[in-house]
């Protein structure tokens, strides 16, 4: 399990490496606009690295909430949607699973065919 020292240093770097980019993003970007003010510049790039924290965080968010919601309802994995049925063999394993824990054996609903991939 990871400390709190190597979180620390772990946020450390991430931290550095951000402001890292930012700062090569921001020699770039000034060579674009030359004659706009430099607090004009910063509060933009402010905004804009402030809109990409949320757009990146809502989505996650979605993800997770949506991966959580399959595994609620009885799915396997959410990485299983591009499949159109379970793994093969998974029905009988999870009835023996079933059958071993004394709980009375419940069939799946699936897909009717095979196991298709991409």
């Amino acid at each position: 399990m990871e400390t709190s020292r190597e979180r620390a240093k772990t946020s450390t770097r991430v931290l550095l490496a951000a402001l890292a980019i930012g700062a090569i993003l921001a020699v770039a970007g000034r060579s674009l606009a030359p004659n706009m003010p430099t607090a004009t510049w910063l509060f933009w790039c402010a905004m804009v690295g402030g809109a990409l924290a949320v757009v990146v965080v809502a989505g996650l968010m979605v993800g997770l909430h949506v991966r959580q919601a399959v595994l609620r309802k009885g799915g396997t994995d959410a990485q299983w949607f591009a499949f159109t049925s379970e793994p093969e063999g998974l029905v009988t394993l999870r009835g023996q699973s079933w059958s071993n824990s004394g709980h009375e054996v419940r069939p799946r609903a699936t897909s009717s065919g095979g196991h298709h991939g991409r």
